[in-house]
């Protein structure tokens, strides 16, 4: 079998039908080993069953950030600090708590409550694509790369989340670069 539940629920009916044989045939440890592996292979495809249905909440809905919040640590940025450049080492992802932050290669201010920085981080050369400076002072949460990957390892609906912001946000910049390049070629 290719995924888990299926082969969970195949290992409960096994455990069932190994309880009458056990009870019918008088094999008492039969009997015992699968009357203690039915609950736990219960218990299991439960779990299992819940994680799917988080990963797929999280792959049709935004997920909430403030979830990452334990984990983050609040630091405060007066105006014009660089708080990286495009082609740094991503090691860290913000959160704008308040004020705002320019992304200047594509001119977009942030506003509170945007998670940014985290391209660079899943990138295979883990590079910033873009520099932010804080426009205004600012108050920014920040989480490192290795509680990152952590949370998206024990998390998987996170790691979906993740991955959704990471393409919506290629897909928007994409979209951003194609208008200001037919801009460009329809002004001659």
């Amino acid at each position: 079998m290719k995924t888990i539940v299926p082969l969970r629920i195949l290992a409960i009916a096994s455990n069932i039908a190994f309880i009458v044989y056990g009870l019918t045939a008088g094999l008492m440890p039969v009997l015992l080993l699968h009357a203690i592996l039915l609950p736990l292979n219960i218990l299991r495809t439960a779990q299992q069953i819940t994680l799917f249905r988080r990963v797929r909440h999280a792959s049709t809905a935004r997920a909430k950030v403030d979830a990452l919040l334990p984990f983050m640590m609040l630091k405060s940025h007066p105006r014009d600090t660089v708080l990286f450049l495009k082609d740094d080492a991503a090691l860290k992802i913000f959160l704008l708590h308040t004020g705002q932050v320019l992304v200047p290669e594509i001119g977009k201010y942030l506003q509170p409550g945007t998670l940014f920085g985290e391209i660079g981080i899943f990138m295979p050369d883990q590079k910033r694509m873009a520099s932010a400076v804080c426009s205004e002072d600012c108050e920014i949460y920040e989480i490192d790369h290795d509680d990152i990957l952590q949370l998206c390892l024990q998390d998987p609906a996170f790691g979906m989340f993740l991955t959704k912001l990471i393409v919506a946000r290629m897909s928007e910049n994409l979209k951003q670069s194609e208008d200001r390049r037919y801009l460009a070629t329809s002004e001659f």
